[in-house]
């Protein structure tokens, strides 16, 4: 009697250990689709930003000063540029805290740079 349930305790354990695993494995997919995330919208933003400056420079022309269309398409990209900065959370989130987690890693373990999914 006994011994079963020392039996069941131990199935028990061990299917919770396999879960465990499991979830850890699944969860560091998750982070690197994040950090993938993440940095694919840090270089929208930048592109954005590199796009209204060129606009900007092209509407201060002579020939284009004061032109209305690209005047709203001036205002469209600051629009654009406003509701990503909206998401800043999202594309900071790896920066420092990815970095500090790469320096304090011990230097006789693998550090893998990018996580994977």
């Amino acid at each position: 009697m006994i011994e079963s349930y020392y039996i069941v305790a131990g199935l028990i354990l061990l299917l919770s250990i396999l879960f465990n695993v499991a979830l850890v494995w699944h969860n560091r997919g998750l982070v690197g689709k994040l950090y993938d995330v993440s940095e694919n919208l840090s270089d929208l933003l930048e592109e954005v930003s590199i796009f209204h400056n060129h606009l900007s420079s092209v509407h201060e022309l002579e020939v284009f000063y004061g032109d209305e269309t690209l005047g709203s398409l001036i205002r469209h990209s600051s629009g654009l540029i406003e509701v990503l900065e909206d998401f800043e959370d999202i594309y900071t989130l790896f920066d420092e805290e990815y970095e500090e987690e790469l320096e304090e890693a011990p230097n006789d373990a693998p550090v893998d740079t990018k996580p994977t999914p």
